[in-house]
């Protein structure tokens, strides 16, 4: 009714049956009607936005019952409304006329009865861009102008090409939507962002035109080319521009955005599929007579350099967006692909040659150069795949290239990736890049589709194994000539990201051979026995400069290989490389994070690298940690990481001053209690031995462990709730075995870790939520379990029964807070809320039956009877136990529940 009154309003408005005398009056009136209007057409009624700031509304899920959405003339209301407002220079009003048509075009197709109403509402569209584009109406104004571009985009991506190609309007529509664009990027600078839809519009008509090929006009081909070609020209204007040091604009340089970048380079690469061979030469003839004149001195090194860098990232997007097309009909008799692909390659190869000659280098153009590699990357694993299929193959890249072989084409990116990481590590991005390339190279395994459609399996990682610069690197994995290793304490995060890499690759190659994987490490047992000798002197010993970065740059590598045991044979390898006397290991070198830690507690650079380490070390990630039954070594490595935590916790927790209480005190927390985790939940410890033989260290550290959770504020741990983790994992192991020591608390400390586990209930990250739901399942389970065992009285029942005696209040909080989850439907996972929540009303049921007549109370009179009904059939045949029989029941009719009390909302 809002909306038809709305559309009621503006039809009289522009018949002139409502007449104001006063123009400002009528603007307003007109402005808040069209507000209204364009509300009502953008309301979510299904539900289903996910992001409220979006201005992007993919389909308009109206009402089937907006008969008046139907009505032929709606969209021409709208135009007129567009016109009256431009000649009345009311340019709010001509914008909310915009985005009007905006929702109107985005409608979803199964709202019209019949596809010729839908039809009709395409032709009106049509009919009116192309007045508006013919005229120019309205399109100084830079929101109007934004607007048409986005209506222009929402049309075509609401419709097929082929619909579009079949209206009468087609033909005059599409040259005026070329002219408009084309003449939207001669004025590149203008509104730069609003072209994205413009390109977006003839990069989704790209795949239509290669596949449909006669069916759809061919001058949408050349029209899609000069696009292309006219982008790329202002892509040089805008460096031309940007290089000026005295120039002042009002625009991002996507070179200095890299997500504004990429979705610019994801738009060409598309667009690059058509006349493929056109386009790329084109863009080689601009890179000669840039190179020539940059040579020649006859260019500002500056504006070299930019230009440059974008047509080194337009000649990657061109190589990676071709990369599995299908060829059109245009490129039949011109240059084979790989030939194409060879010529780009081989002119960024030879600047890549020149340029790593200099020794100034550009971070931007060294950054686009790995956009190249990664894009080329592609290209070379579809050679692969061509090669795996036909034995003998005539076109090769390698040919195209002058080289002899794959392997050869392999070595250029290997080369780069090594002139990079001694040459070019003062660039931090770009050490960054590399490093994730080399990686990607290692460890990518590829499904490739060949023209015969078969997959095929490449692991690429197998391909740098026959690779020399490969090998060298992993034989001279620790030479001084790679400066990044020793460019600062802040690279070290790049050090474990190397070695990860090199790990990768050498788990791949030698699989369990020891005598290669003790070679490899000869680098760290160097810096491993010093530093050992080192502490025995005594732990204060390694408290020495000399002693600091090795150390940090030994936890950082070995975590690095730590992450790249993926299965038992090598993680053994390095089990057994730490701990080289197991019969005696006290004397074994994994004693020396201890000591060592024991010497630097207080030092961040240090405690955080190397709890890191060890939180990895005793990972039992994809089970590979697996010892024989009759190995003590489970118990070793429980043992060393609870010394850890030990030694850093008891020094942490006295020190009262802080400069940084991130840095210094929560952070190692967290990485603590995520170590400790890891080595409880590890499978690889029988817990109960500990007890058995009176051996302390479970209960030290679990008792200290617990410590450190109630150090934590529970306002700091929802500040740093990215860091601080570990504290919900840890919470949820110690509850589910180990709930005899929680019970040791104090009834105070205890209800301050259950109103910690209320907070995480309701956070917004999901994790931390299920982690709650499932300690407070453990939580009651087991004090349901002491309340129901009366056989005989034992010293844990009784602090069961004192805690729910004297703080009732903590679980029944709980309570409140989980019905409130699934009453508002906040809680996403009914299976996860229901376990704990059966035991909950079960140990409070008074306070349940209290808790039910309240949210009763709080409905309206004609509510109550209906909320009374869902709450009986919710205990409908749930008996009085934790059985998995009846915790099922009671999560069938919860998740009915949920379904039928939102209706009262």
């Amino acid at each position: 009714d809002i909306f038809k009154t709305a559309v009621t309003t503006l039809q009289q408005v522009t018949s002139g049956q409502i007449n104001i005398a006063d123009k400002n009056d009528e603007r307003r009136l007109m402005k808040q009607v069209l507000q209204m209007s364009c509300n009502c057409l953008s309301f979510d009624f299904m539900g289903t936005m996910p992001d409220e700031t979006s201005d992007e509304q993919s389909t308009v899920m109206v009402p089937h019952s907006w008969n008046v959405l139907r009505e032929e003339g709606i969209v021409k209301l709208f135009f007129d409304l567009f016109t009256k407002s431009c000649s009345n220079q009311w340019p709010e009003c001509a914008q909310f006329c915009l985005q009007c048509l905006v929702l109107l075009a985005a409608l979803r197709r199964s709202f019209f009865n019949k596809e010729e109403d839908r039809t009709k509402l395409l032709a009106s569209m049509m009919q009116g861009t192309t007045g508006v584009l013919a005229s120019k109406m309205g399109l100084h104004d830079h929101g109007c102008y934004h607007e048409l571009c986005r209506l222009l985009g929402k049309i075509n991506a609401t419709h097929q090409v082929s619909d579009l190609c079949a209206s009468d309007q087609f033909q005059v529509w599409i040259e005026q939507v070329y002219s408009f664009t084309m003449d939207s990027l001669r004025h590149w600078e203008v509104m730069p962002n609003s072209k994205h839809y413009l390109l977006g519009f003839w990069a989704g008509m790209v795949s239509p035109v290669i596949l449909l090929g006669d069916k759809v006009p061919k001058a949408l081909e050349t029209y899609i080319q000069q696009i292309t070609l006219a982008y790329i020209e202002s892509r040089l204007f805008m460096a031309e521009a940007s290089a000026d040091p005295n120039g002042s604009f009002d625009w991002d340089d996507p070179l200095q955005d890299e997500v504004l970048r990429t979705e610019q380079l994801e738009v060409l690469s598309n667009l690059g599929r058509c006349r493929y061979q056109d386009t790329a030469q084109h863009i080689m003839k601009h890179f000669e007579d840039i190179s020539r004149l940059g040579q020649q001195g006859a260019m500002p090194q500056t504006v070299f350099e930019k230009k440059m860098t974008w047509l080194v990232y337009m000649m990657g997007a061109l190589v990676g967006g071709h990369a599995s097309t299908k060829t059109n009909r245009a490129d039949t008799e011109r240059a084979p692909t790989h030939v194409v692909n060879g010529e780009l390659a081989g002119r960024i190869f030879r600047l890549v040659s020149l340029t790593d000659q200099n020794g100034t280098p550009s971070e931007g153009l060294e950054l686009a150069y790995l956009y190249f590699l990664e894009q080329f990357r592609k290209v070379y694993i579809g050679e692969q795949a061509k090669q795996v299929v036909q034995q003998q193959v005539n076109e090769r890249l390698a040919t195209a290239l002058g080289l002899e072989d794959e392997n050869a084409v392999l070595g250029l990116l290997i080369n780069k990736i090594g002139k990079n990481l001694q040459q070019r590590y003062q660039l931090e991005p770009v050490i960054k890049k590399t490093l994730a390339l080399f990686h990607e190279l290692a460890a990518g395994i590829n499904i490739v589709h060949t023209p015969d459609r078969s997959p095929h399996l490449i692991v690429s990682g197998r391909l740098l194994l026959k690779n020399d610069m490969v090998k060298y690197i992993l034989s001279n994995h620790a030479t001084p000539q790679l400066g990044f290793l020793n460019h600062g304490l802040h690279y070290g995060k790049y050090r474990t990201m190397y070695y990860h890499t090199l790990g990768k690759l050498l788990f791949m190659d030698i699989r369990d051979n020891k005598d290669s994987f003790e070679k490899f490490m000869e680098p760290q047992s160097q810096i491993l026995n010093t530093l050992w000798q080192q502490s025995c002197i005594g732990p204060q010993a390694l408290r020495q400069e000399s002693c600091k970065a090795p150390l940090i740059g030994l936890c950082r590598d070995l975590r690095g290989i730590g992450q790249a045991c993926t299965s038992p044979e090598p993680y053994s390898m390095l089990f057994d490389w730490l701990v080289d006397n197991p019969k005696n290991p006290a004397s074994s070198r994994v004693t020396l994070f201890s000591r060592a830690l024991d010497a630097w507690w207080d030092d961040p650079e240090v405690t955080t690298p190397l709890l890191k380490f060890v939180a990895e070390f005793v990972h039992n990630k994809a089970q590979r940690i697996t010892f024989d039954q009759t190995s003590p070594n489970g118990i070793l490595l429980f043992r060393e990481a609870s010394t850890i935590l030990v030694t850093f916790g008891t020094r942490i927790l006295q020190k009262t001053q802080f400069r940084d209480v991130y840095v210094e005190k929560y952070k190692g927390i967290g990485i603590c209690l995520q170590m400790f985790s890891h080595s409880l939940h590890g499978n690889y410890t029988n817990f109960g031995v500990f007890e058995l033989y009176s051996d302390s260290s479970l209960s030290k550290s679990m008792a200290l462990a617990l410590q450190m959770c109630l150090a934590i504020p529970l306002q700091e741990l929802n500040a740093y709730l990215k860091a601080l983790k570990p504290y919900y994992y840890f919470l949820e192991l110690a509850t589910r075995s180990h709930m005899s020591m929680v019970m040791e608390l104090d009834i105070g400390v205890l209800g301050t870790l259950l109103h910690s586990i209320e907070e995480g209930l309701l956070s917004f990250d999901t994790g931390v939520s299920m982690q709650c739901c499932a300690a407070v399942d453990n939580v009651v389970s087991y004090f349901y379990q002491q309340c129901s065992n009366k056989s005989r009285t034992t010293a844990e029942q009784e602090r069961v029964r004192r805690f729910i005696t004297e703080a009732p209040q903590c679980l029944q909080k709980v309570l409140y807070v989980m019905f409130q989850l699934v009453m508002t439907g906040e809680f996403f996972s009914t299976w996860s809320i229901s376990r704990p929540l059966l035991g909950l009303v079960l140990l409070h049921n008074n306070y349940f039956l209290q808790l039910k007549e309240q949210l009763v109370q709080g409905q309206i009179e004609e509510k109550r009877g209906k909320l009374r009904a869902y709450f009986d059939d919710l205990m409908a045949g749930v008996e009085n136990n934790l059985s998995t029989k009846n915790k099922d029941h009671f999560t069938r009719n919860l998740y009915n529940f949920a379904q039928v009390v939102r209706t009262l909302a």
